[in-house]
């Protein structure tokens, strides 16, 4: 919210969508889901099978872990749009312990806590929900969401949300 208690829209979308959060969920999920199965190589066995394996993380792990992976895929996405494009989408410049604005500990620490909620409670209540709806529902949502994103991009791309409040 702003300093005139106006909500803005400070992304690169004009809608609700912020991939560096979106792209940071998923990737810690691929990553740190403790239900995730992982295809080894090939047994030396006679069998000659591939097995599976599962890995589970411990609530600290994935807190440092995500803080880690959300920082730098912030500082990342940050300096990309910096340098490309001449856009700061935020600034944690007046941050204590901040990394040229891109980043700062107060981010790190939230990335890590948001990842360990996402992890460690919300992703199997959300997969649980999702998937106890019919799959054709499912595929109409997806659609949808698809067209109303790709449509976003493409008005983005043409007319790059910028301005006062927006970038720095």
């Amino acid at each position: 919210m702003a300093k005139d208690n106006t909500f803005r829209n400070r992304g690169f979308f004009y809608g609700p969508w912020l991939p560096v959060y979106g792209i940071g969920a998923v990737v810690f999920y691929c990553l740190f889901h403790s239900s995730r199965e992982t295809i080894s190589i090939r047994s030396l066995h006679k069998s000659n099978r591939l097995f599976l394996f599962k890995t589970k993380y411990h609530p600290l792990t994935i807190f440092i872990k995500t803080a880690l992976l959300g920082t730098a895929l912030e500082l990342v996405i940050g300096w990309f749009l910096d340098i490309f494009f001449d856009l700061r989408y935020w600034d944690y410049s007046s941050y204590p312990f901040n990394f040229h604005g891109y980043i700062c500990l107060l981010s790190a620490v939230g990335f890590g806590v948001a990842g360990m909620l996402w992890i460690c409670v919300f992703s199997e209540i959300f997969r649980k929900l999702w998937f106890s709806l019919p799959p054709g529902f499912r595929r109409g949502f997806n659609s949808v969401l698809i067209l109303l994103f790709l449509a976003d991009c493409a008005a983005a791309l043409i007319f790059p949300n910028t301005g006062h409040g927006i970038t720095f």
